[in-house]
């Protein structure tokens, strides 16, 4: 069973999932599974796709305003997987890692920006 701690729900088609995101070294990572713990993991990888911008003491760093994951980025991934790839939170299966890339995600909510 797979743990509900820290994780959200979300539920799309009558379906209830659960997912977390967790922030890595230039990446966040998306898993999302089937509440019914009976259909297979899905892990969608997202690029901060952050500005960078230069300090007045000439460091060159972060503006804070990358991609924040929310439920509307949720479900297009899940909406993904069961159009491309067949996914079937009612069937069990092998994990599935998609690209961020295969999910629009250029309206994503944004942090704060922090230095402009």
């Amino acid at each position: 069973m797979r743990s509900k701690k820290n994780s959200r729900k979300i539920v799309v088609d009558d379906i209830e999932y659960r997912w977390r995101a967790k922030g890595g070294p230039g990446s966040i990572s998306v898993g999302i599974w089937p509440a019914n713990d009976i259909g297979p993991y899905m892990m969608a990888i997202f690029g901060y796709d952050e500005t960078f911008v230069r300090r007045p003491d000439g460091y060159i760093t972060s503006n804070g305003d990358q991609i924040v994951i929310t439920n509307k980025i949720v479900k297009r991934v899940i909406d993904c997987a069961r159009q491309k790839y067949g996914y079937d939170p009612n069937t069990k299966g092998k994990q599935l890692c998609l690209s961020g890339d295969e999910v629009e995600w250029r309206d994503a909510v944004r942090s704060s920006s922090n230095y402009l």
